[in-house]
């Protein structure tokens, strides 16, 4: 009896263990778990930011690509039509030389008429040469932005790139860490239903024996009180043939104290 109530004591205990162990264990793996899904998440999230950020890079560089042509063009215009501005310029020259040496009005009119032609030419050249490097230098800041967009975009995908090695190791570790803690976790399960079971049967027994106890002491208890009942009985009749005796002599008594009076 002793024994087995230490037992169970015991096994109440290590029951208690087991089950704060298998707690313990359990919440590792879930948190384990949930890192390991957040992870995942998070490297699905990066690499669609790294995509979307390649794809961003694609699309400036394209349009990076076609700035800078269409400023080369601009600065080819603008040098040729600096080009004909020198020959225009030369031509006018020699015009106005030729009309300070012409000998007859005809010439002079004619050289006068080259030096309107050419003035009027020097000017259309000077307004598209004006208007073709206000254009260039629109698309000087223009270049100026892109490469910042450029530079920007090409740090964020470098630094996603540079993270991505980092979160898939976080995988792999939650990975393997979920799998030795799932292990874990199944021997602490087990452990705790054996010790539940040996506690319930150790329990079983134990009121098994107390009952056969609590059995056996109202036996007693009951022949207890039958013998405690018989005695009184036995008492009470003893007590009442003694009060008879005694009244039988008391009426003897008396009735001897009546005949002698006679």
């Amino acid at each position: 009896m002793a024994s087995l109530a230490k037992l169970a004591e015991k096994l109440k205990h290590e029951k208690q263990q087991a089950a704060k162990l298998r707690r313990q264990t359990e919440n590792k793996l879930k948190a384990a778990m949930s890192l390991g899904r957040r992870s995942s998440s998070g490297l699905s999230s990066l690499e669609r930011r790294i995509e979307d950020s390649k794809e961003k890079l694609g699309e400036i560089n394209a349009e990076f690509n076609q700035i800078l042509s269409r400023k080369e063009s601009i600065d080819r215009l603008i040098q040729a039509a600096q080009e004909r501005l020198a020959l225009e310029t030369q031509s006018k020259e020699q015009a106005e030389i030729d009309m300070a040496n012409a000998d007859s009005d005809a010439a002079r009119q004619s050289a006068s008429e080259r030096i309107a032609q050419i003035t009027e030419k020097i000017g259309e050249l000077e307004s598209e040469i004006k208007q073709r490097e206000s254009a260039a230098q629109k698309l000087v800041k223009l270049i100026e932005s892109f490469k910042k967009s450029k530079d920007h975009t090409s740090h964020q995908l470098h630094k996603q790139t540079k993270t991505k090695p980092s979160l898939i190791n976080l995988i792999k570790k939650s990975k393997s860490d979920s799998e030795k803690l799932k292990k874990q976790f199944e021997i602490a399960a087990k452990k705790e239903t054996a010790v539940s079971k040996n506690l319930t049967k150790v329990t079983e027994k134990l009121e098994m024996i107390l009952a056969k106890k609590r059995k056996a002491a109202a036996k007693r208890a009951a022949i207890k009180r039958s013998r405690k009942k018989a005695l009184t009985k036995k008492k009470s009749a003893a007590k009442r043939k003694t009060s008879a005796k005694k009244t039988g002599k008391k009426q003897a008594k008396n009735r001897s104290k009546t005949k002698s009076r006679r």
